[in-house]
């Protein structure tokens, strides 16, 4: 009798393993629940119990553990792990001949052999407002559902590709970036990096691979700052037509005796007037005008306009006012239209049209001073007409777009004028994603086409586009500036089901549910594994189901996505101690006898 009794003190006081259908929970815990490991690197994982078993091992296709019943901590170990899609869970087999097991998530990965940047059919120089294509290789990585790809100018983020394919093993991508350089451009540095977010488990800061900088050399023709300056004689000041440009421009200037190429003269050794000076390079021109004045009033023609730069309407009516204080012969007003005659007894004279219909119009104010010789004054004039439409549209494309495909969108601005105060601004929504000036001399009326590349993903569903046409015609236009937009462009765009994330935890009850719900287009439908009736719904009563796990699939025309809900039960805690209490009642029940 006592030596039944102390057979059985000497037992470990450990609960049983007891099957309750739909209350049970595998009495096993990994730690850690999951394993990030570089490839060829040491992985351990310490599986545990606290209920008597009749055995408990690892299954896996490395490191394998056998059974052992005597031990209620086992640990898997791999001193160099070298396959990819390597499988494994820990086991425990019940008192009552059942089975169970817990499966290990284990991510094996590799960091690229080189991430490498380049230009796509194309060598040298870049000319500013062209599109060129970038490429970025990254070769030897894993797994690539982990790969975020990112663009940079500089310091800024331009753009990053994320990747579903579901390969474990290494694999080399492509990823491409459009860009339309300008002249701020030129010199910057381009470059992309290959990121691995592993998760929590994986390494931190996540591991990153970056290209060797692509410098970037731009064309772009010469654009001075403001196209005519006034300067008053002095030997400190300059005539400065120096531009940047590239390649570098050369020089020419108007109204002087000698041929000078140089991009500086001085203002103290010419005469007064008018001097143009051109800048050149093989991409195109810019002109500028200085006007020169002396310190000395009888050297400059004495007539004042007002207003001294006229923008107008075409149709539209326009008054200038030419006056002198001087004694003179005659002063009057040449112009194609409206003409002044010359008059002597007026020292103020007004060029007038009530409807003007000449695109080209060129008035200047002259005076005959009786003291010195003629001289006259133009007057600078644009004649300017808003768009009679402005259009949006798609090339070569009707209907739904596909995530991370290239669309050409195109904007018509019809009979504008003049061309080379036009910008023609791309938006979407209230954000503007580009725009394009003109350089065009052509003051009469015409039309423009200006295209933008675009690669919508699944955020731009439902995202309008649009442009709009807006003529900056100087402090002397109308202001605000005149502004004519597109009706908006509505993009519906096709995206395959993505959830955010792959696996979710659930403990029952009965305002818990298993939401599958994905956002997507087309609309998926829902498919799920392991029930025991067919069911379409994305979202299911966690208080309706046995404990285990439940994979949910999302699938459309573009893809499928999954999702595993492990159900706990509420009740095994409770059965789990119902059980240890009922034991040691029984063990001091014994002891009692």
């Amino acid at each position: 009798m006592h030596r039944n009794i102390s057979s059985v003190r000497s037992r470990p006081a450990m609960p049983a393993f007891v099957e309750t259908g739909a209350q049970s929970e595998c009495p096993l815990q990994l730690d850690p629940q999951r394993v990030v490991v570089r490839y060829g690197g040491s992985v351990a994982v310490n599986c545990n119990t606290s209920v008597l078993h009749k055995g408990m091992g690892w299954e896996a296709s490395e490191g394998r553990v056998s059974m052992t019943k005597n031990q209620s901590l086992i640990t898997w170990r791999v001193s160099n792990l070298r396959e990819w899609d390597i499988t494994t869970h820990c086991f425990i087999n019940s008192n009552n001949s059942t089975q169970c097991q817990v499966d290990l998530p284990v991510t094996v990965y590799k960091t690229p052999d080189s991430v490498f940047i380049s230009t796509v059919y194309h060598r040298g120089p870049m000319t500013e407002g062209q599109q060129y294509e970038l490429q970025c290789d990254v070769h030897n990585v894993a797994p690539v559902q982990y790969l975020t790809v990112k663009w940079y100018k500089g310091q800024t983020l331009l753009n990053q590709t994320n990747f579903d394919d579901t390969i474990k093993t290494p694999v080399n991508k492509t990823v491409t970036l459009l860009i339309r350089p300008d002249r701020a451009d030129d010199g910057a540095e381009y470059w992309c990096e290959a990121e691995l977010d592993l998760g929590a488990e994986g390494p931190q800061p996540h591991p990153t691979n970056s290209a060797k900088p692509l410098n970037v050399e731009v064309y772009y023709k010469p654009k001075h700052s403001n196209s005519t300056e006034t300067i008053i004689q002095d030997d400190k000041v300059m005539l400065d037509c120096t531009v940047k440009a590239n390649p570098a421009p050369t020089y020419t200037w108007d109204h002087l005796k000698e041929k000078i190429s140089s991009s500086v003269l001085k203002s103290s050794e010419l005469s007064p007037g008018k001097y143009t000076c051109t800048a050149t390079n093989t991409l195109g021109r810019d002109s500028k005008v200085f006007i020169v004045k002396s310190t000395g009033a009888q050297s400059e023609c004495p007539l004042q306009l007002d207003p001294q730069r006229v923008v107008v309407r075409y149709g539209g009516s326009v008054a200038a006012n030419c006056s002198t204080s001087v004694l003179h012969e005659g002063m009057g007003w040449e112009a194609s239209e409206g003409r002044v005659s010359m008059t002597k007894n007026q020292s103020l004279i007004t060029w007038r049209v009530s409807e003007l219909r000449e695109w080209d119009i060129k008035p200047f104010c002259y005076i005959y001073p009786i003291y010195s010789t003629q001289c006259q004054v133009d007057l600078p004039f644009t004649v300017y007409k808003t768009p009679d439409s402005v259009f949006i549209s798609t090339v070569y494309h009707r209907g739904p777009m596909m995530e991370g495909q290239q669309y050409e969108l195109q904007c018509d601005v019809h009979n504008v004028a003049p061309v080379q105060y036009l910008t023609v601004k791309w938006y979407k929504g209230q954000t503007l994603l580009h725009q394009t000036n003109f350089t065009d001399t052509i003051k009469t009326p015409v039309n423009e086409t200006v295209t933008l590349l675009i690669r919508p993903d699944r955020a731009d569903d439902g995202a309008q586009y649009w442009c709009e046409a807006e003529l900056d015609l100087g402090a002397e236009g109308p202001q605000p500036h005149p502004t004519n937009s597109s009706k908006p462009l509505n993009v519906e765009v096709y995206y395959k089901p993505k959830h955010s994330n792959s696996t979710e935890t659930i403990i029952q009850d009965d305002k818990v549910m298993l939401d599958c719900t994905v956002k997507v287009n087309p609309a998926p439908t829902y498919t799920w594994d392991h029930l025991k009736e067919k069911n379409n719904s994305s979202v299911l009563k966690s208080s309706a189901l046995s404990p285990g796990k439940y994979t949910c699939t999302a699938t459309n025309t573009l893809g499928r996505d999954s999702k595993v809900f492990i159900v706990k039960s509420t009740g095994y805690r409770s059965t789990f101690w119902t059980v240890l209490i009922f034991f040691h009642l029984l063990v001091t029940l014994i002891i009692v006898i």
